[in-house]
């Protein structure tokens, strides 16, 4: 199709679009716009996305509506045109026709010598020393046209990367990264500058007053993110928003960006009254975007945008308020005290107009805001205090009912444990009758079977006859004769035979060892190994001289004359022992009666 056979709109679509991407193949340019209904913004996601068109048109997207108040603009904007186009941005015939392909050859003919260029925009943005423009030649190169899926990049990539560009243009840096490379720098050290994003610094001289003196520039802290983004965190958090959408290939792009972004006076008012600062270039799909939402046609373009209430008849009730556009400023920055974007118009317009105006119904929001947070706060604070209340009601009745609980345990403890001692009691009082018997068995066959006479009169086989008197423990008292050459268990087994009850009489003693032991002093040692009895358990009692008391111990085949103690004969002493077993199970009965916590109480 040609161009010449275009209609008005036609052409106008088309001058934007070429605009919008350096130039480029009209006929590629006419051949999008056929397919899309000649829609400029639908034809630019084409070809920044790289999508294919859709077979047939389609209406346009719906954008997002803003109330625009241009009332207090006092002539910076001229009239605005009907629906959502764009006025023609018409390149300058010169850069068009001599400069681009110029440029084109210089970045041609420049491939080798791009490690230099990188050197020295590395040194003047170390330095703080804005990158030079020569002519169509500039040390920040970029490619021709959009870059290769630019318009896909993420949009806090994308102003990221537009922020460092801005940055290294100007030899500026952000606010909020200036103060800690400065400090840094103080003390003997260097830090790498963070992210770059709304402004949080409260009204105090800020770093922006070094720049006066000629130490550094600064730039705004902008907001990294999409547009969108931007706009609901300025509604939500209450603050007016400033847009900055600039186009490179404009004339008045460079000194917008030196001049106005970084002029003191300008970033003193935005940190002052903490506003969100917000900017790309339209090459980019979110800015180019933006500039269609904020109806902007002539760059660099600045506009201001907050919470105001919606224009309604004064009967109705008064709606929610509204993100507006408070003014827009668009147009070149010189000369400094009349252009539409110098830093000293903007100054001037928000501090006598825009401020005085839009302060107040914001500072009311925020008062409504807050009153809002404290009831919400005292709220949540009763909610708290009931559940906190509703909470120590639960623990008391848990702790009332595991006291309970408790008590019962212990006492069913107590129970079980007085059961288990009264069984123990009763097993141990069964052993014991049960070895009483069994002791008594072998008492009575001892007395038979190990007692031996006294020696006669001039009987001298046995040796020296001794006289051994003994004590039993009930008091008894007995007078008893052996020979030296008597064995020691002839002494136990009389004292022994002492023990068994008068009504039990020797005729009827066994003749045999009880449970078919054997006879004899053997068959006395083999039922104390038997039994795990030591000698002394065994007899359950021992012997001892009265006075000095020492004691005599039972060994098997000892005669009586090797007892040092008894050898010119002797008082002795029975003391009775107790069984281990039952001097336990006594124990054992006594401390279940007195505890209930289940443990046993040693008393040997």
């Amino acid at each position: 199709m040609d161009v010449d056979s275009l209609s008005p709109t036609q052409r106008d679509a088309l001058s934007q679009i070429q605009a919008l991407t350096n130039g480029g193949d009209s006929e590629v340019a006419i051949g999008v716009l056929s397919s899309v209904n000649w829609d400029v913004q639908r034809a630019a996601e084409i070809i920044f996305d790289g999508a294919h068109p859709p077979p047939q048109p389609v209406s346009p997207p719906r954008r997002e509506e803003f109330e625009i108040d241009d009332s207090e603009q006092q002539g910076l904007l001229g009239g605005r045109r009907g629906g959502r186009e764009f006025r023609p941005v018409d390149p300058a015939p010169f850069s068009v026709v001599v400069m681009r392909p110029l440029r084109v050859m210089f970045n041609i003919l420049a491939i080798p010598l791009y490690p230099l260029f990188s050197l020295i925009r590395f040194l003047f943005r170390a330095l703080h020393i804005p990158l030079p423009n020569i002519g169509p030649f500039s040390f920040s190169y970029r490619t021709l046209g959009p870059a290769p899926g630019r318009g896909a990049r993420d949009p806090k990539t994308a102003a990221e990367r537009w922020v460092r560009a801005l940055e290294e243009e100007t030899g500026a840096v952000c606010v909020g990264r200036a103060a800690p490379r400065k400090s840094s720098q103080t003390n003997g050290h260097s830090t790498a500058s963070g992210v770059a994003g709304p402004s949080s610094l409260t009204t105090r001289p800020g770093p922006w007053e070094g720049s006066e003196s000629g130490e550094s520039k600064l730039l705004p802290d902008f907001f990294l993110g999409s547009y969108e983004d931007f706009a609901r965190t300025c509604q939500r958090e209450l603050k007016i928003g400033c847009i900055v959408i600039v186009s490179e290939e404009h004339d008045d792009d460079a000194e917008f960006k030196r001049s106005t972004l970084t002029d003191p006076s300008f970033l003193r008012v935005i940190q002052e009254n903490d506003m969100f600062v917000w900017g790309g270039d339209i090459r980019d799909r979110d800015a180019w975007q933006a500039s269609q939402k904020l109806h902007a046609t002539t760059y660099p373009f600045v506009a201001f945008i907050a919470l105001q209430p919606r224009r309604t008849p004064s009967s109705s009730a008064p709606p929610a308020p509204a993100l507006t556009i408070l003014s827009r400023h668009q147009g070149p920055s010189i000369p400094s005290t009349s252009a539409p974007t110098a830093a000293e118009t903007l100054v001037s317009h928000l501090t006598d107009s825009l401020l005085p105006r839009v302060t107040p119904f914001l500072n009311k929001l925020r008062l409504e805001a807050a009153e809002r947070d404290r009831e919400r706060t005292l709220r949540a604070e009763q909610d708290r205090a009931f559940e906190e209340s509703a909470r120590k009601d639960a623990e008391r009745i848990t702790a009332r009912r595991r006291e309970q609980r408790e008590a019962q345990e212990a006492q069913q403890r107590a129970a079980d444990a007085e059961a288990r001692a009264e069984e123990q009691r009763r097993a141990a009082a069964a052993a014991h009758a049960q070895w009483a018997a069994h002791r008594m068995a072998w008492r009575r066959w001892i007395r038979r079977g190990l007692v031996v006479r006294e020696p006669r009169p001039g009987e001298a086989a046995r040796g020296k006859t001794l006289r051994v008197g003994v004590r039993m423990p009930d008091g008894r008292r007995a007078v008893r004769f052996f020979g030296e050459e008597d064995r020691l268990t002839a002494l136990y087994a009389y004292v022994d035979a002492m023990f068994v009850p008068p009504e039990l009489v020797q005729d009827a003693d066994p003749v045999a060892p009880p449970a078919g032991g054997a006879a004899g002093e053997g068959g006395l040692v083999a039922e104390m190994e038997r039994a795990g009895k030591n000698a002394e358990k065994w007899w359950g009692f021992r012997l001892a001289l009265a006075y000095p008391r020492k004691e005599i111990a039972w060994e098997a085949g000892k005669r009586i004359g090797d007892v040092e103690a008894l050898r010119g004969g002797g008082q002795v002493v029975v003391e009775a022992v107790e069984d281990e077993a039952s001097t336990k199970a006594k124990g054992k009965g006594k401390s279940a009666a007195q505890d209930d916590d289940e443990y046993d109480t040693e008393s040997d």
